[in-house]
């Protein structure tokens, strides 16, 4: 039985093997960790996936490409080269030798993405829902590294994806390069050395095998190849076409022509043995079970992508260039606090899912990034007056996995108690122990909280029932000293009703003063309302607005036409006084 992997056919990949044998006398010497610098491994398309989704969105870019094409190149460039062939149980033994070697996989040894119109052409192709969300990825980048001595420590990436800006598939060998040009930095021995196994499409249009000439003069490479000498006007690599030996076919075959060709020669050479195919899976599984629930980068797809997919190694971690994706905001809606088309200060970033909204419980998107947040950290992260009691009940549904030290999330919405007095337990069955700020009060409860001192309610959480103590309140300018208001992070909602935490439009905020906590009336029930005041939101070290739902959207047209009207709208008034501003906006809310 012949197991085909076309990529194995194309010209350039069967050629890798005899022209690493041809050459041996040049590469021994600097196919190591000393001389190589990285190696890069690259498959990019320029479609989609449409036509092939139902398959797709089972296998994803990973288990599509790199598993297999990417993989066996990997092992062509990194195996001893045989004596007698790679058919043979030497050439067999070698590959093997190669997956023995490769470290194993982390979440952090790779990046994903997903191009922006996929998850539409998943909902169509395989009539999902509107609120159907597919996390495959399309878009994959993966450090590889090895044990052994030859390659340990150099960084091998493989990289594919689709609706990319060009097709295109290569093999670098990236040699260093310790000369430093003082005053000839164009000079032949100063520019990039690397060898480039080319397999086609992109700027040269043709498979070819590069050498970089301050490296050596390779010899031919098989009967039916040929030196080109007549360059086009073309750079590959930092390089013109003119600074390498190129060598290509006389005539380019279909890699499928040439794997039946083998097949009647009885020849394994271009084939997948068992044992490969098994170790190969037996080092992509892990990976791909640790990626199984992580959400990829959105991208738009061609050129309009830019620098969003652009990798970086820290170590043994890769990790895209920028976390943050920044829109260029040179039309279209702006968003931010101060004016039509927002201060300079504000930058409008993508996130990379969608999320319907951050306190839904069982929603993985919202629990593990409040988890990734504070983890193993003592944290209080205060809710600036949302009604939604079971925003308050999320956190024990993962308190046991989290690592917290301490959870506070206080609520300052005067609600009524919707849980029928019972104690808020966690899946354990333990009973929580929830701070006075993270009960909804009576309102006894609620002339107790607005009478404490602030650094009372922070240090001491002590659970306090309807006619609970009321020591003389407080204002934010007469905490004793060393005592400060203890919010790190401020989470805001942007209301129905146009109000942040349960600031009302026409709420006479001038009268707060500096009161850190207020009284309001509602236009709907229940009317009297307890907020935390634009002073004390102003003092957090930083201030979240989350803003979800179609809902919104029409909001948040209006909020990027105004200026400065916290009567109006209250949200204008948020503006730390040393602390961070961050809105997060989802796709339904931003674009209606």
């Amino acid at each position: 039985m012949y197991r085909i992997d076309h990529y194995l056919g194309k010209q350039v990949v069967s050629q890798i093997l005899p022209f690493r044998k041809e050459n041996r006398m040049f590469l021994e010497p600097i196919w190591n960790k000393h001389h190589i610098e990285r190696i890069e491994i690259v498959l990019k398309e320029t479609l989609d996936a449409k036509g092939r989704t139902q398959f797709y969105d089972q296998y994803g870019v990973i288990r599509d490409v790199l598993q297999n094409h990417l993989t066996e190149v990997l092992v062509l460039l990194t195996m001893g080269v045989p004596a007698d062939g790679a058919s043979s149980q030497e050439g067999l033994r070698n590959k093997l030798a190669v997956f023995d070697a490769l470290q194993q996989l982390g979440k952090s040894s790779a990046v994903i993405g997903q191009y922006e119109a996929y998850g539409g052409e998943v909902q169509e192709e395989l009539n999902k829902t509107k609120d159907h969300v597919s996390i495959t990825p399309t878009f994959a980048g993966v450090m590889v590294h090895m044990g052994n001595a030859q390659f340990d420590g150099v960084p091998i990436f493989l990289i594919s994806g689709k609706m990319l800006d060009e097709r295109v598939g290569y093999a670098r060998v990236l040699f260093k390069n310790e000369v430093f040009c003082v005053q000839s930095p164009d000079a032949v021995h100063c520019r990039p050395r690397q060898i480039v196994f080319y397999f086609g499409h992109g700027d040269l249009k043709y498979p070819a095998i590069l050498v970089s000439k301050n490296l050596f003069r390779p010899a031919a490479v098989a009967e039916g190849w040929k030196e080109v000498t007549e360059h086009e006007d073309v750079g590959l690599f930092g390089l013109a076409l003119s600074d390498y030996h190129v060598h290509a076919p006389a005539a380019q075959r279909d890699a499928y022509e040439l794997l039946i060709a083998q097949i009647l020669q009885g020849r394994k050479d271009c084939f997948i043995s068992t044992e490969t195919l098994l170790a190969s899976w037996g080092f992509w599984s892990p990976l791909l079970a640790s990626l199984a629930h992580e959400f990829p980068r959105l991208y738009p797809g061609g050129a309009a992508s830019g620098s969003m997919l652009d990798l970086q190694a820290h170590g043994r971690e890769l990790a895209f260039v920028s976390e943050a994706v920044v829109i260029p905001q040179d039309g279209g809606v702006r968003v931010g606090v101060g004016g039509g088309g927002g201060p300079p200060s504000f930058q409008v970033m993508q996130g990379k899912f969608r999320a319907r909204t951050w306190c839904r419980p069982g929603r993985r998107s919202s629990s593990t990034g409040w988890r990734r947040t504070c983890r193993r950290r003592r944290r209080r992260c205060g809710r600036a007056g949302s009604s939604t009691w079971r925003c308050r009940a999320a956190p024990a549904r993962w308190r046991s996995s989290s690592g917290w030290r301490c959870t506070t999330t206080p609520s300052l919405a005067p609600h009524p108690r919707v849980d029928g007095g019972r104690a808020l337990r966690a899946p354990d069955g333990a009973r929580l122990q929830l701070p006075l700020a993270a009960r909804p009060p009576a309102a006894a409860g609620a002339a107790a909280l607005l009478q404490r001192p602030p650094h009372a309610r922070a240090a001491q959480p002590a659970a306090v029932r309807g006619g609970g103590r009321r020591p003389a309140g407080l204002r934010a300018g007469h905490r004793p000293a060393g005592q400060r208001l203890q919010l790190p992070l401020r989470a805001a909602g942007r209301g129905l009703q146009r109000h942040t935490a349960s600031l009302f439009r026409d709420t006479p905020l001038a009268a707060h003063g500096d009161r850190l906590v207020a009284l309001t009336e509602s236009p709907v029930k229940p009317h009297q309302r307890m907020s935390l005041t634009l002073s004390a939101i102003n003092r957090a070290q930083r201030v979240g607005v989350l803003v979800t739902g179609k809902g919104k959207h029409e909001l948040i047209t209006q909020l990027s036409r105004v200026k400065d009207e916290p009567r109006k709208y209250p949200i204008t008034g948020v503006r730390p006084v040393t602390g961070k501003l961050v809105w997060y906006i989802d796709y339904d809310a931003l674009l209606g």
